[in-house]
């Protein structure tokens, strides 16, 4: 009893020397921002409402060096009141912070409750070897993209490859199904803090635990086989090409007359730099060292035609012309199908026990994005955070219920956010047939609330054609749930405006809001102004149609798998946009011969199995799956990193359905 009240008193003692420590520290620490920001909304409390505090972190302070998230300096609007905090906390704190919180969030999610020390004790050769190896490839992809700064950034890099490269290999030793991986990819937020998905390390390693082990199964597999020579087939074109105009300058700033005087801007196909990045670079090239040479002429290149939103993207554009630049692209998109492959192949051969248990486990990790959208969305005060921890590369929008705002969530545009909730919406659905709880009964109305708060008037059009489908497939087995969910939509429906928007859902030629923004747009001298015009996409692509001048190679095999800046560049009009269209994507990045590829693979992957459906449902099936594959051709998704994985979750929920309602396995069910 007496040592049970000495540890009590020597644990009180420990705590109240804690907290006098941290008050001497931080009382001379002025305008700590919980606080601040509290004292501005209470002295504010008349005008509550229209308040709107955004916070944003700097890397200094006038104060002591112990003054994290103190506030230096509050910007106010023309009222007075105070419409920005910029708030100290050091980059490396932040990209610190960040990946021990994401790095406990996955190893909670992934493998949960592990005996690390038995794990210790299985580590290997095999390893050792694939983490070594895996680390300094990583190093390498990642630096093409990326300013280190300084060597802390390095160490910091490497360490959190090396502790992701155990969580996998945990992960792949006590589980065998990796659906739940698959739904964390399409989370977007989720960055280095260096401007590359944090994800990358992950796939990287989980390829290189996993491939050698099935590499028979992939040798005999032909729509891999074909993928991986179509990602093959995109270096040609990059690849042919000798140094670019960016390369040449970076190598040899000194000999840059020499470099550009010969040089057709308007036509060279080898840069990214127009007129006006030569005019600045002659102006300042000899008051700039070679490192900043390096990247001003990078700063240059990614911004095209006076914009500079390639840069969110990360990765995925190629931001110089060379093949170098093409490869984090290509490897995104190679570990992304592996990981595909390997829940498509486990899908079809489960029985109903493994499906019903992983598709809820899974059904769990991706509600939170939802909800987190909406928790960022409610205030500003939070959204900051989003930046501190998460690092968006675009914050979240506040949501505005019953107001007219094309709402995003986390996503990078509030479509693609719309496709996720949709497709969430089926994978619910699914869930629910298999796990019928009132918590994926919840899931389902978490879904539908999310696809109409985007606003998306096409994606709220396929979600009523969806729950049309639902209610007649299953009102004779879900009367009550049916009825349920179609009156709470309806509720929903009333309450956000998503019809109420001024420009009409299908635009007529002539009255397109879109052709109003660019003068002496004439869609028609492309051809496909009657599919353009009606689904409001005539100015991004009759832009894609001036800009893409492929020769003979790159119509075949296209210009790269982080092709984009190749059509801003030659676009004849002043503004700059992507293509809006998974299609046309395609038929950039990987010519003719990825387009053949993709109608292949697509159909493949309905043909397989549609003809052992029961017959009545055969029209049904075909009817969703182009329904959500028609969403796609309004989209840029293969040119956001969560994106790809939003496309692949959708031919997973095709596949789920297919596997459902298939004649052979019936009786499982």
């Amino acid at each position: 009893m007496k040592r049970k009240s000495k540890l009590l008193t020597t644990n009180k003692i420990f705590v109240f020397a804690a907290l006098i420590s941290v008050f001497y520290i931080y009382s001379d620490c002025n305008n700590f921002v919980f606080f601040e920001y509290f004292k501005v909304k209470i002295s504010n409390i008349g005008n509550f409402n229209l308040l709107k505090i955004n916070t944003q972190f700097v890397s200094n302070t006038n104060q002591n060096s112990f003054c994290y998230l103190t506030v230096t300096e509050v910007i106010t609007n023309q009222s007075g009141d105070p419409e920005l905090f910029k708030i100290y906390l050091p980059r490396i704190s932040r990209v610190i912070i960040q990946q021990v919180l994401l790095l406990l969030f996955f190893s909670s999610v992934l493998i949960g409750k592990l005996d690390f020390k038995s794990t210790l004790t299985r580590l290997n050769n095999e390893f050792i070897l694939i983490t070594g190896f895996g680390a300094i490839f990583s190093y390498f992809v990642v630096s093409i993209y990326v300013n280190f700064e300084e060597d802390i950034y390095i160490f910091v890099f490497l360490v959190f490859s090396i502790l992701k490269s155990f969580i996998i290999y945990s992960y792949s030793k006590n589980y065998s199904f990796h659906l739940k991986l698959f739904i964390l990819c399409l989370f977007p937020f989720l960055s280095t803090g260096y401007g590359i998905t944090w994800l990358f390390d992950f796939l990287l390693y989980y390829f290189l635990f996993n491939y050698f082990k099935k590499h028979n199964l992939y040798r005999r597999n032909l729509v891999f086989i074909l993928f991986c020579c179509c990602l093959f087939l995109s270096f040609i074109s990059p690849f042919l090409n000798s140094a670019s105009l960016e390369t040449s300058i970076i190598k040899r700033p000194s000999e840059f007359e020499n470099i550009v005087d010969n040089v057709d801007i308007e036509n060279y196909r080898k840069t990214y730099l127009e007129r006006k990045d030569i005019r600045y670079l002659k102006e300042n090239i000899n008051n700039l060292s070679n490192s900043e040479v390096k990247s001003t002429v990078i700063n240059l290149s990614k911004n095209l035609k006076e914009i500079d939103h390639p840069n969110r993207w990360n990765i995925m554009v190629a931001f110089l012309p060379d093949v170098k630049y093409h490869i984090p692209s290509a490897l995104w998109y190679f570990m992304c199908i592996f990981l595909f492959f390997e829940v498509f192949n486990f899908i079809k051969s489960a029985n109903t026990k493994q499906l019903k248990t992983e598709l809820n486990r899974s059904a769990n990790v991706l509600i939170f994005y939802p909800i987190l959208s909406i928790f960022l969305g409610i205030s500003n005060f939070f959204n900051s955070f989003s930046e501190l921890i998460f690092f968006l590369t675009r914050r979240a929008e506040l949501l505005n219920f019953g107001e007219i705002q094309t709402w995003r969530g986390i996503n990078t545009h509030y479509e693609v956010f719309g496709n996720l909730q949709l497709f969430s919406l089926c994978f619910f659905l699914v869930n629910y047939y298999l796990n019928r709880s009132s918590k994926n009964y919840l899931y389902i109305i978490f879904s539908i609330t999310s696809t109409l708060l985007s606003q998306s008037r096409f994606n709220t059009l396929v979600l009523l054609i969806l729950l049309f489908i639902v209610v007649i497939v299953f009102y004779k087995t879900h009367a009550k749930e049916l009825i349920v969910i179609v009156l709470l939509t309806s509720v929903i429906f009333q309450i956000i405006p998503t019809f109420d928007r001024n420009e009409p859902f299908f635009i007529d030629e002539g009255t397109s809001s879109e052709v109003t923004l660019e003068e002496n747009v004439n869609n028609s001298e492309y051809g496909f102004e009657f599919i353009s015009d009606r689904l409001n996409r005539t100015l991004p692509w009759v832009m894609f149609a001036s800009g893409y001048k492929p020769n003979t190679i790159d119509l075949l095999f296209g210009h790269g798998t982080g092709a984009y800046l190749n059509i801003v560049k030659f676009t004849e009009r002043d503004l700059a946009s992507g293509p809006h269209s998974i299609l046309l994507q395609i038929l950039n990045k990987f010519g003719i011969i990825g387009l053949l590829f993709f109608a292949y693979s697509i159909l493949k992957l309905l043909l397989s199995r549609i003809f052992i459906v029961d017959t009545n449902l055969r029209i049904i099936i075909f009817l969703l799956a182009s329904i959500l594959l028609s969403l796609e051709l309004k989209t840029d998704s293969l040119m956001l990193v969560d994106g790809v994985m939003i496309f692949l979750f959708n031919l997973l929920n095709i596949s789920l359905l297919l596997k459902l309602n298939d004649k052979t396995s019936k009786s499982s069910y």
